[in-house]
């Protein structure tokens, strides 16, 4: 199974691809790190990156979209932006979508955390959040 873990920043989906086969996990290599959209306000801009996003989607066979969900309100709020973004890919027909609050990867990560350094990798630092929301799309798959 080839997920897409996503982690919205501004005007990006900050992305990373994670499979995993019988405990063992790759990180295919991608054409892109990120996707962006000019200006989140104008109708245009979404479709084209709902449109770049399906197309990444489709070319690389991933079955599972996850994103980092937003906090709606306090001091770690998403912006306006970004919930724009988040609903452009859950509205997307050809993608499979979740949503991954906070607290559920962190308490995936605790019952099975990452075997291995984020350094040891090869992902740009700013790729962090978005692979550390894959994996723990995983971890919640397995048997505790």
């Amino acid at each position: 199974m080839l997920v897409c873990g996503v982690e919205l920043s501004g005007n990006d989906a900050v992305i990373c691809l994670l499979s995993e086969n019988e405990g063992i996990y790759y990180l295919p290599e991608c054409r892109v790190r990120r996707i962006q959209c000019v200006n989140p306000d104008r109708v245009e801009d979404l479709k084209y990156f709902q449109k770049t996003f399906a197309k990444l989607v489709e070319d690389y066979k991933i079955d599972h979209v996850v994103i980092k969900e937003r906090m709606k309100k306090g001091k770690f709020a998403g912006g306006a932006n970004g919930f724009k973004l988040e609903a452009a890919l859950q509205l997307t027909p050809e993608l499979d979508v979740s949503l991954l609050s906070a607290t559920e990867q962190k308490a995936n990560l605790k019952h099975c955390p990452i075997p291995f350094s984020f350094a040891d990798t090869g992902l740009k630092k700013f790729q962090e959040t978005a692979f550390n929301v894959a994996f723990a799309y995983f971890a919640g798959k397995h048997e505790w």
